[in-house]
Formats: structure tokens, C-alpha cells, sequence
């Protein structure tokens, strides 16, 4: 029987950093897989979507699967935009869904009541968060927890810490959480076996 692969934040990031340098993957390559993954399991709960992104490469993940499950089928709520230069991927992202002509509500948390039914999919914060959500993200996850319908969180629940598993003051309570290589040491805590509920390993397309 093989071993669940567990990993550290640091180790997550060691191996995508792997990635680009010994292998010439370009980081927005790495993105696409990983969004690619996530669409695949968010079509399995329902064909609406409402998308919560960052203004980090969570939130450019959560555009990049808006793409892959047809951003027709997604009400895309951004917190911020993403900077070019701290966040180029995500902003590439944005750009390509805006070129093609996609409706994005930036800082505009979405209505519940005109969602009843849509898969909701937290995009906001992945596991490099830190530190204590304060609003406007807090209220989101807020919205998210309090939301119906089917809830998945990408690579990790916003407001979960990754190592350590503490709720950084609220964090999303997903059905379904899409992580990436491996399962990251927060989520095995009994916090985060609370939070982030069924967990599936998705890759990233490496060598």
C-alpha cells in the first residue's frame, strides 16, 4: 500500500519552484493543470458556479476554472485585482476572461438569494495565508459558510492554516476540498478535517 503523501507548506512550495526550475515548467502552466483538476471535480456537484477569487493565484485559479467549466455557467466575484508584478499569473488570468467578454464583479460580494442551488468555490486565500482574516475577506467566507448549495474550497479552506490547521478567526467549511501533490498537514488536524471535508488529490501535470 503506498503512503499519503503529506506534505508542508514549504514543501508544496518547494516542489512547484522544482517545477519551473528543473523542469522549464512556466508557473502559468502549473495554474491551468491545477485549475484543470478542480473544474473536473466541480462538474461532479452541479453545472452553476459562484466563483470567490483573491487578488492572489488562488483567486487566479478560481478565474482559470471559471474558464474550464465556461464562464456562462459562473457568477465570478473578485476581491480585488490582481497586482501585475506581485501576481502575474493571476493577472494574465483576469485579462483573458476579460478579453472574452466575461462578466467579473470586482469588490462586490455576490446576492445568496440569486444563487439557490450553484456550487460555491472559494478561490480566495490558498495555504501561504498567515495571518487573521479581517474584512472584507472575513466577511466573504462569512457569505460562503452561510451560502446553499454544494461548497468546494481550491488547495486549501480560506482562513485554514496550512501547517498548523488553526482557523486564522473564520475559515470556509467546504464539502470538498481540491489540493494539490499531496494533502498539506493542516488538513489532518480536527479543525481541518472540519473545514475542508471530502479531500481530493489533484496534480499538476510534473514529470
Amino acid at each position: 500500500m503506498t503512503k499519503e503523501r503529506v506534505l508542508s507548506v514549504a514543501e508544496a512550495r518547494a516542489i512547484d519552484q522544482e517545477a519551473v526550475d528543473r523542469f522549464g515548467m512556466p508557473t502559468v502552466l502549473l495554474m491551468e493543470n491545477a485549475a484543470r483538476g478542480v473544474a473536473d471535480v466541480a462538474r461532479t456537484l452541479g453545472s452553476r458556479f459562484v466563483i470567490l477569487c483573491g487578488n492572489g493565484n488562488n483567486g487566479g485559479d478560481g478565474l482559470a476554472v471559471a474558464r474550464h467549466l465556461g464562464f456562462a455557467r459562473c457568477a465570478l466575484h473578485l476581491l480585488g485585482e490582481p497586482d501585475p508584478q506581485e501576481s502575474p499569473d493571476a493577472a494574465l488570468q483576469l485579462k483573458i476572461l476579460h478579453n472574452a467578454g466575461a462578466s467579473i464583479r470586482v469588490g462586490q460580494a455576490p446576492d445568496i438569494s440569486e444563487h439557490s442551488g450553484a456550487v460555491w468555490i472559494d478561490a480566495l486565500f490558498g495555504t501561504g495565508l498567515d495571518r487573521e482574516l479581517r474584512d472584507p475577506a472575513r466577511s466573504w467566507v462569512e457569505l460562503f459558510n452561510s451560502a446553499t448549495g454544494p461548497k468546494l474550497s481550491i488547495d486549501i479552506p480560506s482562513g485554514l492554516h496550512g501547517d498548523t490547521g488553526e482557523v486564522l478567526g473564520l475559515a470556509c467549511r467546504a464539502e470538498v476540498t481540491v489540493t494539490f501533490i499531496g494533502k498539506k498537514a493542516g488538513m489532518l488536524t480536527k479543525a481541518g478535517e472540519a473545514h475542508c471535508g471530502r479531500i481530493e488529490v489533484a496534480g499538476l501535470g510534473l514529470p
